[in-house]
């Protein structure tokens, strides 16, 4: 049964009965800070580099999505360049791009055969965009996304304060 469920805490703690998790990556898809150092680093991050430099020669494009093993992860790694908030002119421009990243990778994960998705909040990071922005709307959209696709979409959240925003 669908449905999207909101933590908060490391997302590496709530890896079991997961087959993906979300990476919001960097454009050449190295190591790069936050969250995707740790999935990196619990993946095998020399491993991960070099199977990304070996598959993928190009950077990648804002939305792009690339799959990868997941090494020591036990999952699959979904990739996203997701687009960045100080790059907009427009605040509602830049929300729907950071929107159209959910459902891309809600349809790519589904299309691809996975059934449980794990993500912290992208774009919440050194990506700019601000959590009381966009909460209603991310959980809206996925709310919908997860029953149309019945799919499981895990949200994972820093701390109970920015939980309680997406939960409200």
């Amino acid at each position: 049964m669908a449905k999207l469920n909101i933590v908060c805490g490391n997302i590496l703690d709530y890896l079991d009965n997961k087959d993906l998790i979300v990476n919001s990556s960097n454009e050449n898809m190295l190591c790069g800070s936050g969250v995707c150092n740790l999935i990196y680093k619990k993946a095998n991050k020399k491993l991960l580099e070099e199977y990304c430099k070996k598959q993928y020669k190009d950077n990648m494009k804002v939305n792009e999505i690339r799959f990868t093993t997941g090494f020591n992860l036990g999952i699959d790694i979904l990739h996203i360049y997701c687009p960045k908030y100080y790059e907009y002119k427009d605040n509602n421009v830049a929300i729907d791009d950071l929107l159209f990243s959910y459902y891309k990778i809600v349809i790519e994960a589904k299309k691809n055969m996975y059934k449980g998705i794990i993500s912290v909040s992208l774009g919440t990071g050194a990506h700019g965009y601000k959590h009381n922005d966009i909460a209603k709307k991310v959980v809206d959209l996925l709310n919908y996304l997860v029953l149309k696709y019945d799919i499981d979409f895990t949200l994972v959240l820093p701390n109970e304060e920015t939980k309680e925003m997406y939960c409200n």
